[in-house]
């Protein structure tokens, strides 16, 4: 079937989306969101649902960055994967979806390379606001770009059956605690800057550092993906309350609840289980056993 093109002008469009937004926010508001460029990376099974759901805020501008291409074992969860994506670079079918959400948006750039120094600035300068939606040790180059840029960051990874969301608000916040420099001394003195680091040495740094395979349930990624852009949303307005770091926002599905932790808090018995991890340098690499799946008695 051939596809067709509705015959409607930008004005008329957009307000048509955005005819139920407006019944919660203002002209005002929602211009504020439509004029944030957004650079967005990674469109996994969190990464897809974030662009998507940003795209019918009708933002006008992306950026995108993912080296990956589509492949069968995405199909249980990720929102762009399919019979027609397989085998496709991830970046190019993003984009593609998000022009189909909305026509008149701009795709600034697509960068279908693995991250570094030099992609991360390009992506991320004169940007508003960065969507983290990887899960690789490289991808620490987003924040110390975002940083250095000042411009907000917001995180979201899903666990087997839940999630972490934080906000990064390099904007306006300082973003960093002196315990959290410890930490960061111990777990890189004897490594080479990441800003420093080749292809070759990103690449082995998340293969000694990354996670296995884990458990993926699409109604965990899809909600991961839901919370990361509410967050944005509420920093683009300033509606609503933040959960600014070092504060993380938990949300557990198979035991429905959210929950709120400092990632520094002297009173949080894990932060000192991590810290003293690094310091002895344990492995870091996360390990997941058969014991994971749930069984019928």
């Amino acid at each position: 079937m051939q596809k067709t093109r509705l015959n409607i002008d930008e004005t008329r469009y957009i307000e048509g989306m955005l005819e139920r937004s407006k019944l919660f926010f203002s002209d005002e508001y929602l211009e504020k969101i439509m004029n944030t460029t957004v650079a967005a990376a990674g469109f996994g099974g969190v990464g897809a649902i974030v662009v998507e759901l940003l795209a019918r805020w009708g933002i006008r501008r992306f950026r995108l960055l993912d080296k990956d291409s589509y492949e069968p074992s995405n199909l249980n969860r990720q929102l762009f994967a399919s019979s027609n994506t397989i085998g496709r670079l991830k970046v190019d079918v993003a984009a593609e979806r998000i022009k189909e959400i909305n026509p008149h948006a701009i795709i600034e750039m697509k960068i279908p390379e693995r991250i570094n120094c030099q992609n991360a600035s390009r992506l991320i300068k004169g940007a508003d606001i960065v969507m983290h939606a990887t899960d690789t040790p490289s991808t620490l180059l987003l924040y110390k770009v975002a940083k250095e840029n000042r411009v907000p960051l917001v995180n979201g990874y899903s666990t087997i059956k839940g999630c972490h969301i934080q906000v990064f608000d390099y904007k306006n916040r300082k973003c960093s605690s002196f315990i959290e420099q410890i930490k960061d001394y111990f777990k890189w003195k004897d490594k080479k800057d990441i800003t420093q680091m080749t292809d070759e040495e990103l690449d082995e740094l998340d293969r000694n550092s990354g996670h296995v395979a884990m458990p993926s349930l699409n109604f965990v990624t899809n909600i991961v993906g839901c919370l990361m852009v509410a967050e944005a949303i509420k920093l683009i307005t300033g509606i609503g309350k933040i959960y600014h770091y070092p504060k993380r926002l938990n949300f557990d599905i198979m035991n429905p609840g959210f929950s709120v932790i400092s990632m520094f808090s002297l009173f949080n018995l894990q932060n000192f289980q991590r810290f003293f991890k690094i310091i002895r340098k344990e492995p870091v690499k996360a390990s997941y056993s058969s014991n994971m799946k749930v069984k019928l008695e």
